[in-house]
């Protein structure tokens, strides 16, 4: 099949529109992980498309008979301090669900499971039942866990023993957890590596950019499916690049002139209109990751980590550099141990990445955020 859904800003369902290698043959690796029955890990930073990826999964799962996919997303709570089992709650199902302010009811074959958020004990026996029952009604299930390193802030209940208890009781359900701050997600999952538990048998994928041959030829077949003809393939060259090959930024850029092209906008003049649209979007939502980290860790000292390591891109600095510059603006911590505390928070949190003890961000729309004033 064809895909006919081109430049959407939204996660897809369709496997015909899954773009990129990575990304197809992720799916296809996470799809027979699922099978197997193993744990899996999908690690990648915000809108390079790790939401589609499972949900292409889900999809292609449900159509295997009797099997049965419930998904939890959190990605609304990334920057919250503190989350409680009222957030909790299924978003998608292949079953019947039915939602009411204080529980939750999930049907299968006519058997209705309420799971009730009024106190901790009534949660954890409700979804305890729940994946019984889906369990010994389902040839195969699947829990997805969105963006599940939030389940690290969940209040007064540690979620890891429920995980622990599907693994152990319940050798036909498989989970998948995904997260854009990959450090954060795995040190909550398997916090001590020494000790068994239900990571032991994890399968851990981490979703790619896109190439800037992949986005160029996304951006090329998607403006032919809309009858635009784009002939300076360098402008999409420069777009992909500038966007840092993020999938969900260089869809809003297709959309961007597809919508200006409509308007009578001629596609030259189009095509650079969109790019400074789209880097505007893009910085405007590297701004609220940004924020949303730092309303979890208050420090003011890890934007000023970043900051450093922005200005001095391409060059990569050690943990020392970085200390010593910060003490030259006079905003080093205390202690120069302490700065590998903020470069391994950063790191964990997907802002920044490190090869042989030197670091520097990856991102370039984020290098630009930070070194405007």
């Amino acid at each position: 099949m064809v895909c006919k859904n081109f430049f959407s800003t939204r996660p897809i369902m369709e496997e015909e529109c899954l773009w990129g290698e990575g990304h197809r043959n992720t799916a296809e690796k996470l799809f027979q992980a699922v099978l197997r029955g193993n744990i899996s890990v999908l690690l990648g930073p915000r809108r390079v498309g790790k939401t589609s990826v499972v949900n292409v999964v889900a999809e292609k799962f449900t159509k295997r008979r009797n099997h049965h996919y419930i998904y939890f997303n959190f990605s609304r709570f990334i920057g919250a301090r503190a989350i409680s089992i009222s957030d909790v709650e299924p978003k998608r199902t292949s079953l019947r669900l039915i939602t009411m302010s204080k529980s939750y009811a999930l049907s299968l074959r006519g058997i209705s499971v309420e799971v009730r958020k009024t106190s901790i004990e009534e949660f954890t026996s409700d979804f305890s039942t729940l994946v019984r029952v889906l369990s010994q009604n389902s040839a195969r299930g699947l829990l997805i866990f969105d963006e599940a390193q939030v389940l690290a802030r969940l209040k007064n209940l540690d979620f890891r023993g429920l995980l622990q208890e599907i693994t152990d009781s319940y050798p036909n359900i498989s989970l998948i957890f995904t997260g854009s701050m990959p450090g954060l997600l795995m040190e909550y999952l398997n916090p001590d590596a020494s000790k068994p538990n239900f990571m032991r048998s994890a399968e851990i994928f981490t979703l790619p950019r896109w190439s800037v041959v992949e986005g160029v030829e996304f951006l090329r077949r998607g403006f032919e499916s809309y009858g635009i003809n784009v002939k300076n393939e360098l402008e999409l060259e420069r777009a992909v690049r500038e966007l840092g090959g993020v999938p969900g930024f260089v869809s809003y850029y297709g959309l961007t002139v597809t919508n200006l092209v409509r308007r009578g906008v001629a596609v030259e003049k189009a095509l650079p209109r969109a790019l400074e649209e789209s880097r505007k979007y893009a910085l405007d939502e590297w701004k609220k990751d940004l924020e949303a980290f730092l309303n979890v860790y208050s420090s003011p000292i890890y934007v000023e980590v970043l900051r450093v390591l922005a200005n001095v891109y391409p060059s990569a600095l050690r943990g020392a550099e970085v200390y010593r510059e910060l003490e030259k603006a006079e905003k080093a911590p205390r202690r120069i141990q302490h700065i590998y505390k903020y470069l391994d928070t950063l790191e964990k949190a997907g802002f920044i990445r490190s090869e042989g003890g030197r670091y520097w961000i990856e991102d370039p729309l984020l290098r630009v955020l930070l070194m405007s004033p």
